[in-house]
């Protein structure tokens, strides 16, 4: 249980599935989620993104774009997780079972934990190597050390981790608080550095050469960004309802998580990261802040960026936590213990950060299309035809109980639904090799696969395409709560 000043009840709620009262929300302010969301979109991944904008030739455009997918994308993530989420006080994977059935959140329950677990064991890989790099600077060392470096580093970073975790919501809202403000804070810095180097002119015009970058449309360089800004919006996903039923207010869950996540964490850091990487000609973060700075002052300035990573990665594991008590045994272990046990692949991910960085990436991007048909489907679901109506009892029953159970306990329209939208969004654009149809410049792919998807579910089920489902409306004969 969380280590915070909570009755015993209140702390089960905090750090499980129990719906959380108002009284019991740690999350009283508009910054305290503000800072929240932004340390999740802040952390390093954030300036490898930025870094990358270059190679579509005009930076400037891409971060015109990125800023539109980020906003739109944020505003959709919290209509479909955020909101159902702080209106019953649940985390988002058992809003979700009203539209997705009993046993098909487990579709959801994987991508969350894959998600989550995924970039904080990258940001682990990512942090312990940037150490590495830091120390390098200061010490002669072989091949063989700086292997021990980054494994140590990986091993201290997960001890922290789990440290940092089991003191409950309370502190990872404090450490936020900490967190994303430095991320901000360096940021602003490193731009106030190119712009003294460089002039915003120059900056403003950066980019590959003419005819050099993966496209040369400008149209299609806007529609790469706004592509690039949705999809990111939309990571937060697996993330929002594990935050927002900690709220107590709902004036704020809208704009802490649209400035928070989408402007202050990721557009940002995203676009000084662009820039720079523009006019540096250079994707790795630790390679031109220390070119830009100095070995000195870029030295410390990539220790702040490091040590801010922490506050992302205790986020990420928390949400995790929450979420893999949908498994029933799961529920039975003590708060620490079952976050030893999630983060207990980390041990083997300490000592394989290179491979992880080159391959688990790539997968993830993949991993993060379901994304795209999951807000379509729960938007629909939850707005055109539940008309934001659920019933929270039934939710937590038993198996083959409740108004939720559909045909095997799967709603196999949305299911479908799903399926159509991610092969539609794979069609238009392929994450990993940017390969894009026509028809990408006009519409990108996940907000044309996002829309469709809505449709098509709202469409099936008014057609009368719906699933039987059995057992009682009523959860009185069903235990509260039980898993999937």
């Amino acid at each position: 249980m969380s280590g915070d000043s909570a009755t015993p009840a209140a702390a089960e709620a905090l750090d499980g599935r129990l719906p959380v009262l108002p009284s019991e929300r740690v999350y009283r302010t508009y910054a305290s989620l503000l800072w929240t969301t932004a340390v999740l979109s802040a952390a390093s991944y954030a300036y490898l993104v930025g870094s990358a904008f270059q190679a579509f030739g005009n930076t400037r455009l891409t971060v015109g774009g990125y800023l539109v997918g980020l906003i739109i994308g944020e505003v959709v993530v919290v209509l479909t997780a955020g909101l159902p989420s702080w209106r019953y006080g649940i985390d988002t994977i058992d809003a979700a079972k009203a539209t997705l059935g009993t046993r098909g959140a487990v579709v959801l329950l994987a991508l969350v934990l894959t998600t989550c677990l995924g970039w904080a064991f990258v940001l682990v890989a990512m942090t312990a190597r940037g150490i590495e790099r830091l120390v390098s600077l200061q010490l002669p060392l072989t091949p063989a050390v700086s292997e021990l470096v980054v494994i140590a580093s990986a091993l201290g970073l997960l001890v922290l981790i789990w440290q940092l975790v089991q003191r409950g919501p309370a502190a990872m809202e404090r450490l936020s608080t900490l967190c994303a403000p430095v991320q901000v804070v360096v940021a602003l810095l490193i731009a106030a550095l190119l712009i003294a180097k460089f002039g915003i002119t120059r900056l403003a015009g950066s980019g590959v050469p003419a005819g050099n970058g993966i496209i040369t449309d400008p149209l299609a360089q806007v529609a790469y960004g706004v592509e690039f800004g949705f999809d990111n919006g939309l990571t937060m996903l697996p993330f929002l309802g594990g935050l927002t039923r900690l709220v107590r207010h709902r004036r704020h869950v809208m704009g802490p998580t649209v400035v928070g996540s989408g402007v202050v964490g990721a557009w940002i850091i995203a676009s000084v990261a662009g820039f720079a990487g523009g006019v540096y000609a250079e994707t790795d973060p630790t390679v031109w802040i220390v070119t830009l700075a100095g070995p000195g002052l870029g030295a410390l300035v990539v220790g702040f960026l490091l040590v801010a990573n922490v506050g992302t990665m205790v986020v990420q594991v928390y949400v995790a936590g929450v979420a893999v008590q949908q498994a029933r045994a799961l529920t039975l272990l003590p708060w620490k213990w079952l976050l030893a046990l999630i983060l207990a692949p980390g041990v083997l991910v300490a000592f394989r950060t290179a491979w992880l960085l080159e391959h688990v990436m790539n997968w993830l991007a993949y991993n993060g299309v379901m994304f795209v048909g999951l807000a379509g489907v729960l938007y629909a679901d939850h707005y055109l035809v539940r008309r934001q109506a659920l019933h929270p009892a039934d939710l937590f029953a038993r198996p083959e109980y409740g108004r939720y159970w559909y045909t095997g306990g799967v709603n196999w329209t949305a299911m479908a639904v799903l399926a159509g939208s991610g092969a539609l969004y794979l069609a238009l654009f392929d994450p990993v090799s940017m390969r894009s149809a026509p028809l990408f410049r006009y519409l990108g792919a996940g907000i044309p696969a996002a829309s469709l998807g809505a449709l098509a579910y709202w469409l099936l089920r008014r057609l009368g395409d719906r699933h039987r489902r059995r057992g009682t409306p009523a959860a009185a004969s069903a235990p509260f709560p039980v898993g999937l």
